[in-house]
């Protein structure tokens, strides 16, 4: 099928996701334009994908689950019979339905899946989980995912009998609810304003940047992590006991799933 144009379309809060669709994108043989949904922004303007686009969508999972932040911002795209690949990143816990979820409401929106992966990545709350993951032998396991797709698209005349299946289950499981809320040490804190700058909820006030809007907040560790007085933390003992939970749960040694 001749194509037009490769649209990459993210939410990437801590990197590892970007990485991903990027190292999928190399191997594509189109023309990319990337949309970054981990850039915060009052409004957004209105993205129609042509039938001779290939759109990949790439996210983070949350809770097993598709970030609710990126559904919102799905509800401003849609295509039209517009073939598309899924990149879900996730912390070497489970992925659970968040391939399900994103699959089922790129078709409502006018897309038309034609392969889905779910990459192990280091996890954003406890970075020794899954260390440095997307690793070399990760990468090169992503861009064959590319390639796949490129010859798919090179091969195939028409997408509209695809049907790729993914798991998951619906109803999905229910969003878990976010307490390690990253709050600013007064006495560390320059006002510099970068926590606000790149955080993608739009939760710390530019103006007040030692504060966080903890309505706003879904605990993507981005503020932490792009802090260079390392002004911004979690709770000590929230933050022990979460990754006491979670290193009871995660395996660092996952291996990529591959849908094509």
């Amino acid at each position: 099928m001749k194509m037009n144009e490769l649209k990459l379309v993210y939410f990437s809060p801590t990197g590892a996701t970007r990485k991903a669709v990027m190292e999928t994108a190399r191997s594509i043989d189109l023309k990319s334009v990337s949309f970054d949904f981990s850039v915060y922004k009052e409004k957004r303007p209105a993205l129609k994908f042509a039938h001779d686009d290939f759109a990949i969508f790439g996210i983070p999972v949350y809770y097993g689950r598709v970030p609710a932040l990126f559904m919102e911002h799905l509800k401003n795209i849609s295509g039209d019979h517009t073939p598309a690949a899924l990149i879900a990143t996730y912390g070497c816990r489970e992925y659970e339905d968040a391939l399900l979820e994103l699959k089922t409401e790129l078709e409502n929106r006018g897309f038309k899946v034609i392969g889905a992966a779910a990459f192990p990545s280091e996890h954003s709350i406890v970075p020794s989980i899954g260390a440095r993951r997307p690793n070399k032998t990760d990468m090169k396991t992503i861009a064959e995912f590319g390639i796949d797709l490129n010859r798919k698209l090179r091969k195939t005349e028409s997408f509209d009998n695809s049907d790729v299946h993914v798991p998951g289950n619906s109803p999905y499981r229910k969003y878990g609810k976010n307490a390690l809320f990253p709050k600013a040490d007064s006495s560390m804190c320059t006002l510099c304003g970068s926590c606000a700058r790149f955080c993608p909820a739009g939760a710390i006030p530019a103006k007040e940047p030692k504060k966080t809007d903890t309505s706003k907040c879904i605990g993507c560790m981005k503020c932490v992590r792009v802090c260079k007085q390392n002004a911004r933390s979690v709770n000590s003992l929230k933050m022990t006991m979460t990754e006491n939970k979670l290193k009871k749960v995660c395996q660092s040694d996952k291996k990529a799933e591959i849908f094509l």
